[in-house]
């Protein structure tokens, strides 16, 4: 599963690069859910309005259980989203209760029962006084198993806008 994972997180990034305003984008031939949700779209907000919550009981309901899910963020293997959502995403979330993203954009495929969601957009943390944005790219691939959807790999990219 994880190769399989794996190749559609490559593809996904693929569409992502390919983004744009052309008429030729890749996004335009991908399913934009501006105007609509799919099971699979609204586990991904379900992903980002739980961080904004700080809910990590809400947060584990998302994914596969028992260490079945893993995550990638900003080119690091962070393991399985237990060990992420300890040792990494719950102790920032703690030092940052404002964090909010904005979808500036949004696309869902599908691969047979895996659907891949992708979201672009922004955010900021605040350090101090200093409100610091970020940009962000975030994967989600999302299979259906059991006649629930859930996230089976998650891929977090982001950077500091520039000034």
């Amino acid at each position: 599963m994880a190769a399989s994972c794996m190749f559609l997180v490559g593809v996904a990034f693929y569409k992502i690069a390919q983004t744009g305003d052309s008429p030729n984008s890749t996004v335009a031939k991908s399913e934009t859910t501006q105007n609509r949700s799919s099971p699979a779209v609204s586990l991904a907000r379900d992903y980002l309005k739980g961080m904004e919550a700080g809910n990590m009981d809400a947060l584990n309901a998302l994914f596969l259980p028992n260490e079945r899910s893993s995550v990638l963020e900003n080119a690091s293997d962070e393991g399985s989203w237990e060990h992420y959502r300890d040792h990494h995403l719950a102790p920032e979330l703690k030092e940052s209760p404002d964090f909010k993203f904005t979808i500036e954009k949004e696309a869902e495929d599908r691969f047979g029962s895996t659907i891949v969601v992708r979201h672009l957009g922004r955010f900021t943390v605040k350090v101090g006084e200093e409100v610091r944005p970020f940009r962000a790219a975030v994967t989600y691939v999302i299979v259906d198993e059991t006649g629930t959807v859930k996230i089976a790999h998650l891929h977090w990219s982001s950077r500091a806008e520039r000034k």
